[in-house]
């Protein structure tokens, strides 16, 4: 680089385009001053190797002179790019002024529809997700009325069960004082009579926080009937029964029966609470665990609400199951109040004697009789069958035969998981073989007639699934179908005219209702062990027979070992373990 004197070098641009002197390097590195500035760039430095082709001017390593209000040349590259650039923006205008023209209507308003917080009038109504969706019932809901638990932000509440106990001793273990005890009692009085209360009543009592002083009381026996004492305005306790709008509605329905039972009549609409109906009212000519997929139930029901509200199915007045296979005949059944039969009827006009004792296994098949004198299929000894053997999946329900209190529930030898329970007049029934048993039964629980015990397994000695049954009277074992299960008797001839009347009109009710739309077909996982049958799931109940998955052989939350005994429960008697045994090897279970 040469060195140049600043002060000698005077030449500079000129924004206004009169002419200067222009200062340039001669060849001998002096500077020399022309009355007229060059007319080109050549003419000023012919000795200057050509220009870059880069555009690269103005920079301090590059041989051109200084900076100039002469017009530069531009390369053809940058001409090119500066006219594209050009070119695209006078697209773009074009484009802009013909969408400001001709709008583009959105598109996305058909893909994706959002709905607004104010519906427009006579818009178009949304497409319903599922036909299935309209069939549920609509119901009008009524305000409640007032009750204790709206008096929770300002008092004391204390809430419990009665357990069967009196009144007294449960408000005395929730420290209620004894004074204001005798006021609910008092208040009560000719308005509930607190005698036999139930495991399952409940009651809430609202006190002042620092006086402890009680102002209000309710007493809850079930959704349809509470009692309630309020506090007046002169501080007593008014009581009275609250009015909860109870009605009852009669309607007909109809659906398919899937795979899963309770989801299939949940799809046209139906509520829990069904299939104990339904059992009720075939009442041991079949039962909703033996009901097959692809079949059809009609019914007419009685449905319950309390101040709009569902409450449950009151009662069946015309039932009729038609098989999947046509080659099976349908079972109907009916409700019927004459003079001196208030029960259900079948279609041929026989309803349940009033003994009452009820098949442990609804449907199933009696596979081995009682047999004192059998020969055991595998110890090839003569040991006495002192029981009846029922034929039936892995899972299904067994109910208990009668009313009665549990005197044993747990592991006893080769009769595997087993119940005991004793009934009245020294009648005792045994259940041998469970998979496992129904939450919640322990030894000295009251049970009812029909009430779940456990489900059909295989455990102790035995090959394959069934329900060992047998019956005791005063210690000693007899045939159990001498109990008559399920035993039917024709109705008297004064009641079968009226019967044969109310019969008539249910059957054309029957016929007259259309049938659903079929069940969409389910995906159904492949797993080990499918046991392969039709029905299934019931609500608050296990897998019904034929249940994809089958209960497992081992007891699931009950007691492996012997329970421990309450006072007065009985031991079972050393033979219901080495007798109750199974029918094994009988081929005759499948």
């Amino acid at each position: 680089m040469v060195a140049v004197d600043p002060r000698r070098c005077y030449a500079r641009d000129v924004s206004d385009g009169s002419p200067e002197p222009l200062a340039e390097f001669d060849e001998d590195n002096r500077v020399r001053a022309d009355s007229e500035p060059p007319t080109s760039l050549v003419e000023v430095a012919p000795s200057m190797p050509p220009l870059p082709q880069s555009g690269t001017f103005g920079r301090d390593d590059s041989p051109v002179l200084g900076r100039t209000a002469t017009a530069r040349a531009v390369s053809p590259r940058m001409t090119a790019v500066f006219g594209g650039v050009f070119g695209l923006a006078t697209v773009a205008s074009v484009f802009a002024l013909l969408i400001q023209v001709f709008p583009v209507k959105d598109q996305r308003g058909k893909m994706v529809t959002v709905p607004s917080a104010e519906p427009e009038e006579n818009a178009p109504e949304a497409p319903q997700p599922s036909k299935r969706a309209s069939l549920k019932r609509v119901r009008q809901e009524l305000p409640q009325p007032w009750r204790v638990d709206d008096l929770k932000a300002t008092h004391q509440l204390l809430k419990g069960d009665m357990q069967r106990r009196s009144l007294s001793a449960a408000l005395d273990e929730e420290h209620v004082p004894k004074d204001q005890v005798y006021r609910i009692l008092k208040a009560m009085d000719g308005v509930f009579k607190f005698d036999h209360p139930k495991k399952k009543d409940r009651f809430v009592v609202a006190l002042e926080r620092g006086t402890k002083k009680v102002v209000g009381f309710e007493y809850v026996v079930g959704p349809t009937e509470i009692y309630q004492a309020r506090g007046n305005d002169q501080g007593y306790l008014e009581a009275k029964r609250l009015d909860m709008q109870v009605k009852d509605e009669e309607f007909a329905t109809a659906f398919y029966i899937g795979k899963n039972f309770a989801k299939s009549y949940e799809a046209v609409g139906l509520e829990a609470g069904l299939t104990k109906v339904l059992n009720e009212a075939f009442n041991g000519q079949t039962s909703t665990e033996a009901f097959q997929e692809g079949g059809v139930v009609k019914a007419i029901l009685i449905e319950r609400t309390a101040l709009g509200r569902f409450i449950g199915y009151d009662r069946v007045k015309a039932v009729e199951y038609r098989p999947a296979d046509p080659s099976k005949a349908p079972l109907r059944a009916y409700w019927f109040e004459g003079e001196s039969v208030k029960s259900y009827v079948d279609d041929k006009g026989r309803h349940s004697s009033n003994a009452g004792w009820r098949s442990p296994v609804p449907g199933a098949p009696v596979t081995s009789h009682f047999n004192p004198k059998r020969l055991h299929p595998v110890l090839h000894t003569v040991m006495p069958h002192n029981g009846t053997d029922f034929g039936a999946p892995s899972g299904t329900p067994v109910y208990a035969s009668f009313r009665g209190k549990v005197t044993w529930i747990g592991l006893q030898g080769p009769s595997g998981n087993l119940v005991l329970i004793e009934h009245a007049n020294g009648v005792g029934t045994g259940y041998a073989h469970l998979s496992r048993f129904a939450d919640g039964i322990k030894i000295g629980d009251p049970i009812g007639t029909r009430q779940l015990l456990g489900y059909v397994g295989s455990t102790g000695r035995s090959t394959g699934p069934h329900l060992h049954f047998s019956a005791k009277r005063d210690g000693r074992f007899f045939d159990a179908l001498e109990l008559k299960l399920d035993s039917l008797q024709l109705l008297p001839g004064t009641e079968r005219g009226p019967f044969a009347a109310q019969k008539e009109a249910y059957d054309k009710a029957l016929e007259g209702i259309a049938l659903p739309e079929p069940p969409e077909p389910e995906a159904t996982p492949v797993e080990s062990g499918h046991a392969g049958g039709a029905s299934a799931g019931h609500e608050s109940e296990a897998p019904s027979a034929g249940d994809a998955k089958a209960p497992s052989p081992e007891p699931s939350g009950s007691p492996s070992a012997s329970p421990k005994l309450e006072d007065g429960a009985k031991k079972p008697d050393p033979n219901d373990g080495a007798t109750l045994l199974g029918d094994d090897l009988s081929g005759d279970i499948e």
